[in-house]
């Protein structure tokens, strides 16, 4: 959420005050001759009858005033010259609106832009004109955290997610319509390209800014950034609603540690192994690796309670019945409560 100042401390110069004597002044030569030595003995003379006589204390003159400049003592300083200079406040983070779900959802942007979502304001959402401009900025990433037959301690080369897509049958701008990640994954991401001198593309390292400023906003704890795209093309109006709650499902999974742990939990114990099979083949189809569990329980609650075009999904696409469904996603709002129920009410 990142000014050099001269942090010597200058003393001002020493200045030698003035002698009594003219400068450059050299002492005057003394000549003895005899009148001198005349007047020499005379003087011993006096001298020693001087000590022979009782002498009274001799006054103490006055003290001279000498009209001499003196310099002032150098002015004394306010901390050690070992005292480091004191921080300066660091700069506010360049805002972020503040928007609900709604107002996310009407926003039509022109350009990549970050939005921050009120209800839960750990999830940043960045927000695209078209599909295109999201899939050269996340693409690789999702290679990367979760889709299948793809390294996990690496990234991809462009040329390499281009042999991926054309494995797969994919397009580009169709690799998803929207995408959720932690703040950890995009860090580790961005240090595994880092590492192995893999150049970004202008929009990863625009991704990169956006997550080192939600980093700033929230300093403690994860935050999640999740991605929509603007009607047009195979988006309407309604998948781009549908597509914002199912990646907010994502962001509360991921910054709620209490519902992640009970979504976790609801995998493990309320699903059969017959049922977690059979969501493990639909998210199969939809290219994610089946073989992260951690994925698959977080997709199965974005599914289930977070999906509401059944466009998009269906309790049959996973093998589950209507019942089953409603039970499950009674059982994922069971405890799972936040101010009196989930940040955003999935019903």
């Amino acid at each position: 959420m990142a000014d050099s100042s001269d942090d010597t401390v200058r003393l001002p110069p020493a200045q030698a005050a003035r002698g009594l004597q003219p400068a450059g002044a050299a002492p005057r030569p003394v000549r003895f001759g005899w009148p001198v030595l005349g007047c020499a003995a005379m003087v011993a003379a006096g001298l020693a009858g001087w000590w022979l006589w009782p002498q009274a204390a001799a006054p103490v003159p006055p003290a001279t005033v000498v009209d001499a400049e003196i310099s002032p003592p150098p002015q004394a300083l306010a901390l050690p010259l070992d005292t480091p200079p004191a921080r300066q406040p660091a700069a506010a983070p360049p805002t972020v609106p503040l928007l609900d779900e709604a107002a996310i959802a009407a926003h039509r942007a022109d350009r990549p832009v970050l939005l921050r979502l009120a209800e839960n304001p750990r999830i940043f959402v960045l927000d695209f004109p078209d599909l295109a401009s999201q899939g050269a900025a996340l693409n690789r990433v999702a290679a990367f955290v979760e889709k299948a037959g793809t390294p996990r301690d690496r990234v991809l080369t462009e040329a390499e997610m281009q042999v991926v897509l054309a494995r797969q049958g994919e397009r580009a701008d169709h690799y998803y319509y929207g995408h959720d990640y932690r703040g950890s994954d995009l860090a580790r991401f961005f240090a595994f390209a880092a590492r192995d001198g893999v150049a970004l593309t202008a929009g990863e390292a625009w991704v990169a800014e956006q997550l080192r400023l939600a980093q700033q906003w929230e300093r403690t704890g994860e935050v999640a950034l999740i991605s929509i795209v603007a009607p047009g093309g195979d988006v309407d109006t309604a998948a781009r609603r549908t597509t914002l709650r199912h990646e907010i499902g994502h962001g509360h999974d991921f910054t709620l540690p209490f519902y992640g742990a009970h979504v976790r939990r609801t995998w493990h114990e309320a699903l059969t192994e017959q049922e977690r099979a059979a969501f493990r083949t639909f998210l199969g189809r939809e290219g994610y690796d089946t073989g992260n569990d951690d994925l698959m329980a977080a997709e199965m609650q974005a599914y289930l309670l977070f999906t509401p075009d059944r466009r998009f999904f269906s309790p049959d696409m996973a093998g589950l019945t209507e019942d089953k469904a409603d039970d499950l996603r009674d059982m994922l709002r069971d405890r799972a409560t936040f101010d009196g129920g989930l940040p955003i009410d999935p019903s």
